[in-house]
């Protein structure tokens, strides 16, 4: 059974200006705002919708288009600005105008791939088979083959899940939060185990089994439901382990009752006035990158990783320096001897500083700090956990 969905404008509303509501409404996932030097964030691109990057395994950066099918919902998620409780410009693409729309822009150099989400219109297999039909399209009627990121809806069947998995090139399953009764508190129609967790298993699972080469990756909201750091961390950290992901993400979350009043222009208004609480949230959320930074990169575990008495990061240093401040016996790290993860415990050398140190040593002996800062590496913060000698 198909379930409409009704445009509460009083005028007509063409497939140009439907993607700009639905790509409009991507600036809302906060994940890939929070950015490294080596990792370019999303911006928004000549015709002002939202650029987001991506990197390839082999390392390449790939610019994709994020957008929604449908910003309607039955799902009542309290941090999602869309939920079906909220009154706001509901539209709907379909398959072949989302094909066309951004074949185009891929034609014009704007975009190399494309990220599709979409809010849950009916159940969860009749908003994945819209969403799979606009991957068809693209894959067999426009012969696209390059970078596809499909969101798998919680509670999509097998089937469906196996249907992304042969014609993405990734795939996410957002956990929201690091357990069922934090999960509870945010989402009324979402279980957490049942839907979510379980759609990871199969996307694994999958995986393993038909040697299928599409990753995963997860994303939490950071601050909706009460939860410390140390919940979301230990989550993380079980998730690299037990699914294979090959991504966290990490969004604030931001309170859409407190908007200031909409400008009849405006579609989504930007909050003026940000309260000290959520500027800690989005410091919370760049520690939690760094964390996960270091998981991915710098061979940490959680054990690595220190919280204070309430369970959080510690908002005013960076966790790999908080792990060398209460290590001090680990110090200091000799440049010409030490192996690669010893030079990754020192703050300020990072993997691209390593590799550098160790390509330096097979030439010669490093005998002056300004060897090491030809190298790029940042002595301001080194210096004092290294010797030469």
């Amino acid at each position: 059974m198909s379930h409409p969905i009704y445009l509460s404008y009083n005028i007509a509303v063409n497939t140009e200006q439907k993607l700009d509501i639905l790509a409009e409404s991507s600036r809302f996932d906060l994940s890939c705002a929070c950015k490294f030097p080596d990792e370019p964030g999303r911006i928004r691109g000549s015709q002002g919708r939202w650029i987001y990057p991506t990197a390839m395994p082999s390392g390449r950066k790939v610019f994709l288009l994020k957008t929604l099918q449908s910003n309607a919902c039955v799902n009542d998620c309290s941090y999602c600005p869309f939920n079906k409780n909220r009154d706001l410009p509901r539209c709907h693409l379909q398959s072949e105008q989302l094909a066309r729309i951004f074949m185009e822009m891929v034609q014009a150099n704007l975009v190399s791939g494309l990220f599709l989400s979409s809010g849950v219109v009916g159940t969860p297999d009749e908003t994945m088979a819209q969403m799979l039909e606009t991957v068809e399209t693209l894959r067999r009627r426009h012969k696209f083959r390059g970078y596809i990121h499909l969101k798998i809806i919680p509670g999509a069947s097998q089937s469906a899940i196996e249907k992304a998995l042969q014609t993405a090139t990734r795939v996410s399953v957002n956990i929201e939060a690091p357990n069922a009764e934090r999960l509870g508190r945010l989402a009324s129609k979402k279980r957490f185990h049942q839907d979510i967790i379980s759609a990871m298993d199969t996307v694994r699972r999958l995986c393993q089994q038909n040697h299928i080469r599409c990753n995963q990756t997860t994303q939490f909201v950071v601050g909706a439901a009460g939860e410390t750091d140390r919940e979301i961390v230990l989550a993380t950290d079980r998730l690299y382990q037990k699914f294979d992901m090959a991504r966290v993400y990490f969004s604030a979350y931001q309170n859409f009752d407190n908007c200031a009043e909409a400008s009849p222009n405006m579609l989504f208004p930007d909050i003026t006035q940000e309260s000290e609480a959520m500027q800690d949230t989005y410091v919370r959320e760049h520690r939690l990158y760094q964390v996960d930074f270091l998981f991915r990169r710098y061979k940490f575990s959680r054990e690595d990783i220190f919280f204070d008495e309430k369970g959080n990061l510690p908002l005013g240093s960076d966790p790999k320096l908080v792990w060398a401040q209460y290590h001090p016996e680990f110090y200091p790290v000799n440049v010409n001897r030490s192996d690669p993860w010893q030079l990754l415990r020192v703050p300020g050398i990072g993997p691209v500083g390593a590799k550098r140190i160790l390509s330096a040593r097979r030439q010669m002996r490093i005998n002056r700090w300004t060897d090491l800062n030809q190298l790029g590496i940042r002595l301001k913060q080194a210096k004092s956990y290294l010797t030469l000698s």
